[in-house]
């Protein structure tokens, strides 16, 4: 199995350059995973973005600009997957909406046989996003 190289900032992808995989040269195989603002700068607006190759698995993180970005986020393909941008979770190219705010209990038994002591309930308040394909998922409140 091959290992992940993970690539950061340096060469091969100047921030000029257009996304890419190193490897295979393309960006067909491109599935962008988060995209962070970078502190206010002079010249072309620049982001931080981590994507990976579905090809042939490998990751990548570094600087690049917001319009090559935006070429790849532009494609035709549908997304696979799913992409953060700043505080927004994409899922087929769309943004996620707030479903509902509900609690999960975290205690599971150790065992199936009886237990005589009475274990405390453990919960967790999560909030419950969605996209209009169906895809949910829940993230901590």
């Amino acid at each position: 199995m091959r290992k992940n190289p993970l690539i950061s900032g340096d060469a091969p992808h100047p921030p000029g350059d257009a996304l890419a995989c190193a490897s295979c040269g393309t960006s067909y195989f491109l599935n962008l995973e988060t995209i962070e603002s970078l502190e206010p700068h002079a010249g072309e607006l620049m982001v931080r973005v981590a994507y990976t190759c579905s090809a042939c698995e490998s990751s990548y993180e570094h600087n690049a600009s917001f319009r090559n970005v935006a070429a790849v986020l532009n494609r035709k393909e549908s997304f696979a997957g799913l992409l953060q941008f700043g505080g927004t979770y994409l899922h087929c190219g769309e943004p996620m909406t707030f479903a509902k705010n509900s609690g999960r209990s975290v205690y599971a038994p150790i065992s199936t046989e009886d237990v005589d002591e009475d274990l405390p309930d453990v919960y967790l308040k999560t909030r419950v996003i969605q996209c209009r394909c169906g895809f949910r998922m829940e993230l901590p409140a």
